[in-house]
């Protein structure tokens, strides 16, 4: 039985007064209409109408029934209203996880731009300096730097950092080389971001053979920025998550003995493989590109 139909075709016969009216109304016959009647009387095992040759009257249990059939056509009118109206994102929250180097700077600029422009999507924000795992977390999106290692997902290259060695601005730019390099390895502070091996690659570069483990070292990204902006100690940042501290004099490069740029980090936009992405999926995606690779 589609049940649909027949309460439909029941809250014509209820409102419109009689069989006839009702089968005029729906475009149906008065026989077709009867039947969808019965079948519902017999479903349900109620008398939903009393009726004779000349008049039909609507029993008791036939009005509960009917404001029941109501409420059920209602909701589905309410469910079915966004994709009707060509709105489906409506209400859409979209899960996105991003380490914290990423709070800041043009990414969150980029977020709060699309937030303006489809302000009937919601964005659920996860920073995280772990890789998560999109499918046990129930995240749509990630942006991570470095290359993608779970086949599957897909990933798009938004941009490229720099890496760069900094000092607190009251820590004198006036140094010889090995004043500049006693104190890089006196003040140096290991971030959780920076690749291992490129640091020794650096360290040794520029002579200083002092094991990894003897320097200190920060695992949040926020702390250790307010470290180094504190004097305790030297830096190693991404370009953009450092930029207003350059811009404002608060920090500023050291490119003796040697920069560190030895490595430039690539951020990329991760997304599922295998998962049709759904209208707000794809407008944030575009949205996304637009914003790094406008051209």
């Amino acid at each position: 039985m589609d049940k649909l139909t027949y309460f439909k075709s029941y809250i014509t016969i209820v409102e419109k007064g009689s069989l006839k009216n009702a089968a005029d109304f729906l475009n149906l016959t008065p026989s077709a209409v009867s039947k969808h009647l019965s079948t519902l009387e017999q479903y349900y095992d109620i008398d939903l109408a009393i009726r004779d040759a000349k008049s039909l009257r609507i029993t008791g249990e036939g009005r509960i029934f009917y404001d029941k059939c109501k409420q059920v056509l209602a909701s589905l009118a309410q469910a079915e209203e966004p994709f009707l109206s060509g709105s489906q994102q409506t209400n859409s929250v979209l899960r996105i996880t991003l380490s914290q180097v990423l709070s800041q700077g043009k990414f969150m600029q980029m977020l709060s731009e699309f937030s303006e422009a489809y302000p009937q999507i919601k964005l659920d924000i996860v920073t995280s300096n772990k890789n998560l795992d999109l499918v046990q977390e129930d995240i749509d999106f990630a942006f991570r730097g470095g290359k993608l290692s779970d086949s599957r997902m897909r990933s798009i290259k938004l941009f490229q950092a720099s890496t760069m060695l900094c000092a607190q601005s009251n820590i004198s730019e006036k140094h010889d080389v090995d004043a500049m390099l006693n104190m890089i390895a006196d003040k140096l502070i290991i971030p959780s971001y920076i690749n291992l091996s490129t640091l020794r690659t650096y360290l040794s570069k520029i002579g200083i053979n002092k094991s990894l483990s003897q320097f200190s070292a920060i695992d949040d990204a926020f702390s250790y920025k307010s470290a180094i902006l504190s004097g305790m100690g030297i830096g190693i940042f991404l370009d953009f998550f450092v930029q207003p501290e350059l811009d404002n004099n608060t920090l500023w490069q050291i490119k003796e003995p040697h920069a560190f740029g030895y490595k430039s980090m690539d951020f990329y936009m991760v997304y599922h493989k295998n998962i049709k992405l759904a209208k707000s999926h794809e407008a944030f995606k575009q949205f996304v590109i637009n914003f790094y690779n406008p051209n």
